[in-house]
């Protein structure tokens, strides 16, 4: 991913659109393709939103974004057949560890003080 190529919110998307709207997704897996569509639809009203504060605005977007990657790394676990859970099992595992994602990502747990950064604004939610 090169930031010099992604102009819109809808070039960000295109990457998971490939993945729940481009495949098999949709008669496959219909509840995992209406939970994405829904992300991917208060993505784009968030970042099209111009009154709202920025800080706002990124916090939202990196939660929903968070989600995207959550349902993203799921789904590509039941594809694989190494993954047992149900659709409304990974929609809800999505959900739920949102608030985490980042600390994960950057090795640090729940019970860690997040450092000042704007990657953690998502869990001002």
């Amino acid at each position: 991913m090169k930031l010099k190529t992604i102009r819109s919110a809808e070039q960000y998307l295109n990457f998971f659109d490939d993945e729940f709207i481009h495949s098999f997704c949709s008669y496959e897996y219909p509840k995992i393709h209406e939970f994405y569509l829904s992300l991917r639809e208060r993505f784009l009203d968030i970042y099209e939103q111009s009154d709202d504060n920025f800080f706002e605005k990124m916090s939202s977007l990196l939660d929903i974004d968070a989600q995207l990657q959550i349902l993203r790394e799921l789904y590509v676990l039941k594809n694989s057949s190494l993954n047992e859970y149900t659709e409304e099992e990974i929609i809800k595992l999505t959900i739920n560890d949102k608030k985490c994602f980042y600390r994960e990502l950057t090795g640090l747990n729940l019970s860690q003080k997040a450092p000042w950064s704007l990657i953690y604004l998502s869990e001002l939610q």
